[in-house]
């Protein structure tokens, strides 16, 4: 079917024509915005609805690649600066982040990472218009370890390694905020990646800033922590909880 650039403009000046027929001779809505349609080079009604869609996911390259340049500069500035995609750019929300000369895009979703400026150099942006959708050649993985930002990239200069000194409290925020309600509750949930509070690690995370006090006391409770999220991951309440609490007992809720 053929494409023709449609604006939402456009479909609503179709439908006032076709509205407009109907109150001078009557006739059905569906036919007079077939009719409307054709006499605009349109097929029929729903070629100018499928039109809009395609016109609309096309328009969102040119916003995602807008949003890149901002990401772009900021990290030319020296700037920290964080973006959350919106609807109108891809179907799934990406995280664009600039720190320390560095800028990279994530999907928080899937963990796939690619690096939009390394140490001040711009690097290939590896997006493309495919039409309806955008193409995006991810090369590479991160996650969130603690205080570090880890990475595992195909590129020569990148490669694998963990990276400090990123805003991770902010970036884990806007993650958060990115991530579908399912992987949230499978990271947390599901624990995910979580690890034993064993001595030796009370004493690493203490030796980061934890509170010794708080380490020990969820240690007791059965949390466990969890790298990814820098927090401790509680066992899930479970209908026996419940049971507990109407006996008298308590439950403990996530942090």
């Amino acid at each position: 079917m053929r494409y023709i650039s449609t604006s939402t403009a456009t479909v609503d000046d179709l439908k006032k024509q076709a509205k407009k027929l109907q109150r001078k001779g009557g006739g059905k809505h569906a036919d007079l915005l077939n009719r409307v349609a054709r006499s605009a080079g349109y097929d029929h009604w729903h070629h100018v609805t499928l039109c809009l869609k395609e016109t609309e996911e096309r328009a969102g390259f040119g916003k995602l690649n807008a949003e890149l340049d901002i990401i772009v500069r900021a990290a030319h500035a020296g700037e920290t600066r964080i973006i959350i995609t919106g609807p109108e750019m891809v179907t799934v929300p990406l995280v664009l982040f600039t720190s320390q000369g560095d800028a990279w895009m994530l999907d928080a979703n899937e963990d796939m990472a690619i690096c939009l400026i390394w140490q001040g150099e711009a690097l290939p942006r590896n997006i493309r218009d495919a039409g309806r959708n955008i193409e995006i050649d991810w090369d590479g993985s991160f996650a969130l370890n603690g205080e570090s930002f880890a990475v595992d990239t195909d590129h020569p200069e990148i490669g694998r390694r963990v990276i400090f000194g990123y805003p991770l409290q902010e970036l884990r925020q806007a993650i958060d905020r990115a991530q579908s309600f399912d992987k949230r509750a499978h990271t947390i949930f599901g624990q995910d990646g979580a690890e034993d509070l064993t001595r030796e690690l009370i004493e690493h995370l203490v030796a980061q800033g934890w509170e010794r006090e708080a380490l020990e006391n969820g240690a007791h409770e059965g949390a466990r922590y969890s790298p990814n999220r820098n927090s401790l991951l509680y066992p899930a309440i479970t209908d026996l909880d419940f049971d507990d609490e109407e006996d008298g007992g308590s439950t403990k809720s996530l942090t």
